[in-house]
């Protein structure tokens, strides 16, 4: 089970071009793995994912998801960020936390009506093991979808996913 803060008014900050490790504050989870990143939903807007308003048609979303675009961001800041770097546990965990952080702003920023953005970031070390990875929820095919990015260098390896769920 996860705990965490989920404040319904995360500050928005902006973002440096380049990625800078520690400059982000918002609302995460700590797992085994790593760090999940949640964007909040604000009380108003929870309400209205089982109560839709009388007489409204719900058509599905206007624009689709832009995976391509969010694996491109996925490969910028996972590059950016671990391309020198070496395996370290605690630094790296930190890592995962801050690569969560800008990928959710800048997945943010690309203003796709209706979505909720939920981040996940995993770091470890190359060593000649392996990893598992399984994630469930409810899932609409017509509208749900995600992105994935995994990189690799002499010392360690992540991997990043972006679930994009249409909220009705």
């Amino acid at each position: 089970s996860f705990r965490g803060h989920f404040p319904s008014d995360c500050p928005q900050q902006p973002l440096p071009k380049e990625f800078s490790p520690g400059n982000l504050a918002a609302p995460h989870l700590q797992t085994r793995l790593g760090w999940v990143s949640v964007a909040p939903l604000k009380p108003s807007s929870a309400a209205r994912l089982f109560l839709p308003k009388p007489g409204l048609c719900l058509a599905g979303p206007a624009r689709r998801f832009p995976v391509a675009a969010v694996e491109e961001i996925l490969r910028d800041v996972l590059g950016s960020a671990l391309r020198e770097q070496r395996y370290e546990p605690g630094p790296c965990l930190e890592a995962a936390k801050d690569i969560a952080e800008v990928i959710k702003a800048r997945v943010k920023a690309l203003a796709v009506p209706r979505y909720k953005i939920v981040v996940v970031a995993h770091i470890g070390q190359l060593g000649g093991q392996s990893m598992q990875i399984s994630i469930r929820c409810l899932w609409d095919p017509k509208s749900d979808t995600f992105s994935s990015c995994v990189f690799k260098n002499t010392s360690l390896f992540a991997v990043a996913n972006v679930y994009g769920v249409y909220f009705e």
